[in-house]
């Protein structure tokens, strides 16, 4: 993938942090030991990004590891036995990292959970990222004016992406409801071309990460704390700015487009009648990758005993905006 026109240059101590490709190393000082160094970082930070990977893999995927492309020293590494999704989801995570400004904001930690993903809750596993990709990097290169801020890149993929993605028989994607879990996963909704809440949630994470924007599911298993009051996904967006997590809704094909600059009250399901501090308050949970950070798990409305997504609560956040309005 060639650089984006809509990048800024980097200085090299910061682009050090993350990777470097061919063209970085070929305009590298003559050096040998330079050239060497920046060898040396690319190599180390994809092993240490399929480490960080490997330790967090959830509980129901344990047993395909080899298939998710976690070699193990029994592999055969011919026909392409050895390589799953794991390979292309570092590869063009660091190549995010490299082309899209914003990334530098981002702690490493925060960058390896939240782009680098390649899961959200226990949608089947699938390699998106590499058809996501190009999409997302042509979408941002063709708009006028070009992105400069995480805000302005969740607009304008929010606004153009659905009809980029969309199949051959669809204009768009489509809002369609009570598809979870039936069509959920990125590349069946991409195939079908339309998904209730939680696919598209799940779509337009994959999305944002695919431009190096720290983004997760988050949602309610049961409104007001029953299940026959219906369930809802959306999604957070962590803001380099102010270290902060801010919501929004996927928009495909709707009257308006979701920006991160929306007042939270102009949204249909942030209120005080869903959101207070009695025994009725709506729980909201966000999905995560780090068991080993989690302080709970991510309830799945449509596996109601599953407990192997890692979660963050997020209830107190959303009683505290939603309850104003």
């Amino acid at each position: 993938f060639e650089r984006s026109s809509i990048a800024t240059e980097k200085t090299v101590e910061s682009r050090r942090l993350w990777a470097y490709d061919d063209k970085d190393k070929d305009d590298a000082d003559d050096n040998e030991d330079t050239r060497c160094d920046l060898v040396e970082s690319l190599d180390n930070a994809k092993k240490q990004a399929v480490i960080y990977l490997r330790k967090n893999v959830m509980e129901f995927d344990l047993p395909k590891l080899e298939t998710l492309g976690f070699a193990s020293d029994s592999s055969v590494d011919v026909d392409g036995l050895s390589f799953g999704i794991i390979q292309p989801t570092v590869q063009l995570a660091m190549d995010a990292k490299k082309t899209y400004p914003w990334t530098d904001q981002l702690p490493q930690s925060i960058f390896w959970e939240y782009v680098m993903n390649y899961a959200n809750t226990n949608e089947a596993r699938t390699n998106w990222r590499p058809f996501l990709t190009p999409k997302v990097q042509s979408t941002l290169s063709n708009h006028t004016p070009p992105a400069n801020s995480v805000a302005d890149v969740v607009q304008i993929l929010n606004t153009h992406i659905w009809t980029e993605i969309a199949p051959r028989h669809a204009e768009s994607i489509v809002f369609v409801s009570g598809q979870t879990p039936l069509i959920f996963d990125p590349m069946s909704v991409l195939t079908f071309g339309y998904a209730s809440c939680t696919g598209l949630a799940i779509l337009f994470t994959n999305i944002l990460r695919c431009a190096g924007v720290a983004a997760r599911v988050v949602g309610t298993p049961a409104w007001m704390g029953q299940p026959s009051q219906g369930n809802h996904n959306w999604v957070e967006v962590y803001d380099n700015d102010n270290s902060e997590w801010k919501f929004l809704e996927p928009s495909p094909s709707a009257g308006g487009v979701d920006t991160l600059d929306k007042d939270p009250c102009k949204r249909w399901f942030c209120s005080k009648e869903r959101f207070n501090y009695s025994n009725q308050t709506s729980k909201v949970y966000a999905a995560r990758l780090d068991q080993h950070s989690a302080d709970t798990y991510y309830p799945l409305a449509w596996e109601t005993s599953s407990t192997d997504v890692p979660g963050v609560d997020r209830s107190l956040y959303y009683a505290n905006v939603c309850s104003k309005c």
